[in-house]
């Protein structure tokens, strides 16, 4: 092989390896684009429902960034790994009475089949409704 075939093969091994490089960073670009325009989820809350046919509340899920932060908090505190004081913070939650993980299928206090109304949080003009006018006494 001469000099003239080595560089003849190494000017097309890089020519022909440029657009390949540039189709890759374009659908790159175009990933990160689409990344950006999509909104991340928002971090799960807990809802409150109430039982359609006799009025029994619960509550579903937890409210994940308060957990999140409380574990933060102690953690900094204790040294102890987020994750794992997360994990018995959500536990917990979920231990107490009337909390689900998803809405169960039959109502806890009437044991109907699962009619639940998910009870939406107040604008701040309905509260201002509901606020009591005069003085109490």
């Amino acid at each position: 092989m001469s000099r003239a075939d080595f560089w003849m093969v190494m000017f097309l091994a890089v020519a022909l390896k440029l657009p390949l490089i540039g189709l890759f960073m374009a659908i790159w670009y175009a990933a990160k684009l689409g990344d950006e325009a999509r909104p991340s989820p928002a971090a799960p809350t807990a809802r409150m429902e109430l039982c359609g046919y006799c009025g029994t509340r619960i509550t579903v899920g937890y409210d994940a960034a308060d957990v999140h932060q409380r574990a933060t908090a102690i953690a900094s505190r204790t040294g102890e790994a987020a994750f794992d004081i997360e994990t018995r913070l959500v536990r917990d939650e979920l231990a107490q009475p009337g909390r689900h993980v998803v809405e169960p299928t039959r109502c806890p206090g009437c044991g109907e089949p699962g009619a639940w109304v998910t009870i939406e949080p107040l604008t701040p003009a309905a509260a201002r409704a509901i606020q009591p006018v005069g003085p109490r006494g």
